[in-house]
C-alpha cells in the first residue's frame, strides 16, 4: 500500500501544477535505490489540464479512460482512471494485487475498448484487496470524469487506509 501512497502523491503533485502525464502506468513507476516510488515517463505528458489528441496510435489501449478511446481527450481525470487501472496493473495497486498480471486478461485492446465504452465494464479486483482500496478504484473507474477524484484525495484516502491498517494489525 506504501507504493501507492507514494505513487499517489507524486501524481498529486503533478496535478497541482496542472502536469497530465497520459501514460500512467506501473512500467512507468520506479523505485529509487531506498525503495521510494518515482514517476517516469513525461514524454507524452502536457502542461495543461485538459487537451485532445489527434490519434491514439502509440498509446496503450488497455489503461486508457472511455472519454480518450472514444473522443481522444486527455485531462488529470483520464490520468486519474489510468492510475486505477495502475492500481490494477504490480507497483502500483491493481498490479500489486494482481502480481504484476496486464489489465483485461484475455482480451484484445479491440474486445477491451468495446466492454469499457458499449458495456461498462470494469474489472473485478484480485483477490486479497482491500475494500476500501476497492471503493477507490471504483471511484477512479467513474465513467463521468467529473465524478472521479482528484489526485490529493486518492492520496489522503490511501494514507487514511493505511492507518487504520496499521491500527487493527
Amino acid at each position: 500500500l506504501r507504493f501507492c501512497i507514494e505513487g499517489a502523491a507524486g501524481l498529486a503533485y503533478l496535478e497541482s501544477v496542472k502536469c497530465i502525464h497520459r501514460d500512467i502506468a506501473a512500467r512507468n513507476v520506479l523505485l529509487s535505490e531506498t525503495h521510494q516510488v518515482k514517476v517516469s515517463d513525461f514524454g507524452m505528458s502536457d502542461e495543461r489540464t485538459m487537451m485532445q489528441d489527434e490519434k491514439l496510435d502509440k498509446v496503450p489501449i488497455k489503461w486508457l479512460a472511455p472519454e480518450t478511446m472514444q473522443q481522444r481527450i486527455y485531462s488529470l481525470k483520464t490520468d486519474v482512471w489510468s492510475y486505477g487501472i495502475m492500481r490494477y496493473d504490480s507497483i502500483q495497486v491493481w498490479e500489486i494485487y494482481a502480481e504484476g498480471y496486464e489489465p483485461y486478461p484475455s482480451l484484445s485492446n479491440i474486445q477491451t475498448r468495446a466492454k469499457i465504452i458499449v458495456q461498462n465494464y470494469r474489472m473485478e479486483m484480485p483477490k486479497g484487496t482491500p475494500a476500501a482500496v476497492s471503493q477507490l478504484i471504483a471511484q477512479c473507474w467513474a465513467k463521468n470524469p467529473a465524478e472521479r477524484p482528484a489526485f490529493t484525495t486518492i492520496h489522503q484516502t490511501l494514507q487514511d487506509i493505511a492507518a487504520k491498517e496499521s491500527t487493527t494489525t
